[in-house]
């Protein structure tokens, strides 16, 4: 028959070597990052099976001493010793708690710690114990209200783990984990009711002896089979996290690859969208080419319609009612010459005369502002030169003007361009910039022609008055850039309130063909 006195120390070794083995192996993966809620708390059943490991270590070096030195087990070694069992229990305690999720969560555990002082206390008063005596009564008290209480609370706590491992696809875990759970009861009920005897209720019949008399090995035994049971179970139950990060790693590569189809799918339906377009932006701007090349002819028509049109009036004018006009003042001199005798009629006659002839300056010159025969007979030059003469006839502005380079021969939709825009340039200069000075500089060079109109006006701002949708918007400077275009020349604008304006325009000979 087996001597179990002689075994209780190897029992000792592998009931501690199993809770430790279990308390480490979670400890080490208690820092995996985890959905599952049992992760969050594997750090207190760790702390558990640390504890009562090395409790159990205790025991079993207070067997070998006793046993096989015959030594006496060290009175210090007890306090601790009976700590770290408490420690343990109270650790177990807290995991079922924490991970039943209870709302008021460590207050069973604070309770069970409490109430154990308190039974602690009342049970050395009662009975009158001594040391040795008490330190028995404290074992069996930290069984009976923490040990059986937080093997049955974890016991549950891990059942109730079952679905979640279920629906993640873990199947053989759930099966893992109850297996522990049903060894965490039979360890809570059976491993800590048969405890040391002492002269706590029931421990006096219902205790180690009892049990060893009636089945016929140590209580001990049985919790180091459990614990061996609970340990390969929950290191099992370890590999449910590795699978559960596998998992998660398949989710993130399942999803990015469906972010990446997606991204694809979006990307090739913008790049079609993107086709559709550019195809339709080449339309509208091939639309916009050809509105602008016919707004451009047309423009070309109208002036040249215009100026044909000042053509016909002035040389009608010039023709016909100049011509009838001349007429009529010679017929009235020599009305006047036959006459002289009669003094009243006579001055009639030279007042009709000189309206006449009054009429005909004033016919000249609408004829030459309609179109000055110098633009066509004479060139830019020449008209530009007309015309400022005539505008410091007027008195209205003093204006000089500069021509440098040899000037050259220009096509005639060139110099009207030229001139009428100058024209208008001079127009707003006396109806808008309260200048007294105005200066025109016609540079001529190999390469092209400048035309500068610079005043000592008020000046304005540029870009309010070339914005089409400006209140204040120039329509005469618009209409300058329209004519500046029509001949593919450059038309700039400076100006500053209170610094005048320079006008100025660029234009390449071989723009125009020269």
């Amino acid at each position: 028959m087996l001597d179990w006195d002689k075994a209780i120390v190897v029992i000792f070794f592998f009931y501690g070597l199993a809770f430790y083995s279990m308390g480490l192996a979670l400890l080490v993966e208690s820092g995996r990052s985890s959905e599952l809620s049992l992760a969050r708390s594997i750090r207190l059943l760790a702390a558990f099976g640390l504890l009562h490991g090395i409790h159990e270590w205790i025991d079993m070096a207070k067997c070998s001493n006793e046993l096989c030195q015959q030594v006496t087990f060290p009175e210090w070694l007890v306090w601790p010793r009976l700590v770290i069992l408490v420690t343990s229990f109270l650790a177990l305690l807290a995991f079922g708690e924490n991970l039943l999720q209870t709302t008021y969560r460590w207050r069973l555990t604070l309770g069970a710690w409490g109430f154990y002082i308190f039974s602690a206390v009342a049970v050395y008063l009662v009975y009158d114990l001594d040391e040795k005596t008490w330190q028995d009564a404290l074992d069996v008290l930290a069984r009976y209200i923490i040990g059986i209480p937080g093997a049955l609370l974890t016991c549950v706590a891990l059942w109730r783990q079952r679905p979640g491992f279920k629906e993640r696809g873990m199947e053989r875990f759930s099966r893992d984990l109850t297996v522990a759970a049903i060894s965490m009861a039979l360890y809570g009920i059976f491993g800590q009711v048969f405890v040391t005897p002492s002269d706590v209720f029931p421990s006096r019949e219902i205790n180690s002896n009892l049990f060893q008399n009636t089945f016929g090995f140590p209580i001990q035994l049985l919790r180091a089979i459990m614990a061996a049971f609970i340990a390969v179970a929950m290191i099992r139950v370890l590999r449910a996290l590795e699978v559960e990060n596998q998992q998660r790693l398949q989710a993130v590569e399942q999803s990015k690859l469906e972010t990446e189809q997606r991204s694809r799918e979006e990307l090739t339906r913008l790049n079609a969208e993107l086709q559709v377009a550019n195809q339709e932006t080449e339309r509208l701007l091939h639309e916009l080419q050809q509105h602008h090349a016919r707004r451009g002819e047309l423009l070309q028509h109208i002036t040249a319609a215009q100026e044909a049109e000042r053509r016909r009036i002035a040389r009608e004018l010039h023709d016909e009612t100049g011509q009838a006009l001349t007429g009529l003042a010679m017929g009235l001199r020599g009305i006047v010459m036959g006459i002289q005798e009669d003094g009243k009629l006579s001055r009639r006659l030279s007042d009709l005369e000189s309206i006449a002839t009054t009429a005909l300056g004033e016919l000249r010159h609408l004829i030459n502002d309609l179109r000055p025969p110098q633009l066509d007979d004479m060139g830019l030059s020449a008209a530009l030169r007309w015309m400022i003469n005539r505008c410091n006839e007027r008195g209205l502005l003093q204006v000089e003007l500069d021509i440098q380079g040899t000037p050259s021969s220009l096509p005639s939709e060139v110099e009207t361009t030229l001139f009428r825009i100058t024209q208008e340039g001079l127009n707003n200069v006396i109806k808008h910039a309260k200048a007294s000075h105005a200066w025109v500089t016609l540079q001529f060079d190999p390469h092209g022609i400048v035309l500068t109109l610079r005043d000592d006006g008020i000046g304005f701002d540029p870009v309010s008055a070339l914005n089409p949708n400006s209140l204040r918007a120039s329509w005469g400077l618009v209409g300058m850039q329209e004519r500046a275009s029509l001949i593919n020349a450059r038309l700039s604008i400076q100006s500053e309130p209170g610094k005048g304006t320079v006008l100025t325009i660029e234009l390449d000979k071989t723009a125009v063909g020269v």
